[in-house]
């Protein structure tokens, strides 16, 4: 329990710091009955923005004056209202997403940083607060603007020539970026009309470069030939494809950005050519074996033919939705090689099972096995051989080895080579040991065996 001594000490503590804050709150009334008008009662002036913030000193000691002007120039900003005219390039969007307010309140922000031509009307500052009163002349601001939207102009303008240019001259990745620095040019204004003269003629020049960036995204494709690769042994599995760029007209471009997707072995492989004023060849090989949808995809870049930063994408999504990226897709088929199988061991009696058991692999691995030697483009040697072990009064014992070579028809070169392990066959007599070791062998080859074979091949 506390003992009289402390209860009286917190009494008293208690009692002088309620009259410390009732000292400081008569002196603050005191204080703020003699600031000016302004501090009390916001003014009212049609010729002029208002702004005026107040801030606790006990909240910013360090900083309260810097604090309190951006506080009001942000109550300036807002009262200078953002209007979306109804024939502006904003207006033209669909409006799903809440992009006119979310547009509206980045011009709000952009205003706030750019203010100019205001006035400090007056500052008040008391114990505990500090105010200050800012003003800003509607017809300054109306000028200050006219002459900003005026600046941007001509440079989007400058860029929207030079676009032109570029385009007359087929260089349609330059001109892309340069009608949409162009169109960025004037952001700030994408919410009103903005005019210029050329050609002699007052024209809108927002809604111009807006055009000219929209027909031209829409102007040109990727081509990609043939629209299917056969990938054989005659070929050695590999290809070209040719692709283009192509304006409406027909003409070749260059310079656009084309990535390529594929398998290739077992690893996904990409890449990024550049398209040119004729056609490019690109070569095709190493692709992964699969037996059906195969696919070589290609598509242009739309990030880089459209190079939009992180914080305008948001507002540019009218634009890159306007543009859609045909992705081109060259399907791959495999002529899996025909084969023709034989041995110097074919009159073995235990042979079959060896080569059926081959022959079944080599079917789900999609090789055609053929009798005809002529059709085959692979000669397949089996190559066996058999050896006893050693024999007690009861059992005998077979092993059994084979390898396999496998060559090309036309030109005899070797494209694989396999040798087995050794299988082991016990039994009372000699033959059925033999037997057992081949038909131990046969029951290890099954539907994954051959399939480093058919990749060997293919490589």
């Amino acid at each position: 329990m506390m003992n009289i001594k402390s209860i009286l000490y917190i009494l008293l503590t208690t009692f002088i710091v309620a009259c410390g804050s009732s000292k400081l709150a008569k002196q603050e009334a005191a204080q703020m009955e003699s600031a000016p008008a302004w501090v009390n009662e916001r003014p009212v002036n049609s010729a002029y923005y208002i702004g005026i913030a107040k801030v606790l000193k006990t909240s910013y000691p360090n900083n309260y004056q810097e604090i309190a002007k951006k506080k009001a120039l942000n109550d300036m900003a807002s009262e200078i209202s953002v209007n979306i005219q109804s024939n502006s390039i904003v207006s033209s969007y669909e409006d799903k997403a809440g992009f006119q307010s979310e547009f509206s309140n980045y011009i709000q922000m952009e205003m706030s940083k750019d203010l100019s031509g205001y006035q400090m009307q007056g500052s008040f500052e008391s114990t505990e607060k500090y105010m200050v009163y800012y003003r800003l002349s509607k017809n300054k601001w109306k000028q200050i603007q006219a002459e900003r939207k005026k600046a941007a102009a001509d440079k989007a303008y400058t860029l929207y020539v030079q676009a032109k240019k570029e385009e007359i001259e087929l260089n349609y990745p330059a001109a892309i970026k340069s009608y949409l620095n162009a169109l960025l040019e004037i952001k700030k204004y994408w919410n009103e009309s903005v005019f210029y003269t050329f050609d002699d003629q007052q024209q809108r020049l927002d809604l111009t470069i807006q055009s000219s960036l929209t027909t031209i995204l829409a102007s040109f494709r990727l081509e990609v030939y043939p629209s299917k690769l056969e990938l054989s042994l005659i070929n050695d599995f590999k290809s070209n494809i040719e692709v283009v760029v192509k304006n409406k007209q027909g003409d070749l471009l260059k310079d656009f950005p084309v990535q390529i997707y594929y398998r290739k072995q077992s690893m996904p492989y990409q890449a990024t050519v550049f398209s040119k004023s004729k056609s490019l060849i690109i070569p095709i090989e190493n692709l992964q074996y699969r037996d059906q949808g195969l696919y070589i995809s290609l598509e242009i870049d739309k990030d880089k033919v459209l190079p939009i930063k992180s914080e305008d994408r948001r507002l540019l999504k009218f634009i890159s939705d306007a543009y859609n990226v045909n992705l081109v897709k060259v399907s791959v088929n495999y002529l899996v090689p025909k084969i023709y199988i034989t041995s110097k061991d074919i009159e073995n009696t235990n042979y079959h099972y060896i080569a059926n058991a081959i022959n079944q692999a080599l079917g789900k691995q999609s090789f055609v096995i053929t009798s005809n030697k002529k059709e085959a483009d692979l000669y397949f040697n089996i190559d066996i051989h058999e050896s006893e072990g050693g024999a007690d009064s009861q059992f005998k014992t077979a092993y059994l080895t084979y390898s396999i070579e496998v060559k090309e028809v036309q030109n005899g070169n070797t494209v694989y080579t396999f040798s087995s392990p050794k299988y082991k066959g016990v039994d009372y007599s000699i033959e059925p040991a033999k037997e057992k070791s081949y038909m131990k062998a046969a029951s290890e080859i099954d539907e994954s065996s051959f399939k480093d074979m058919l990749q060997s091949i293919i490589e």
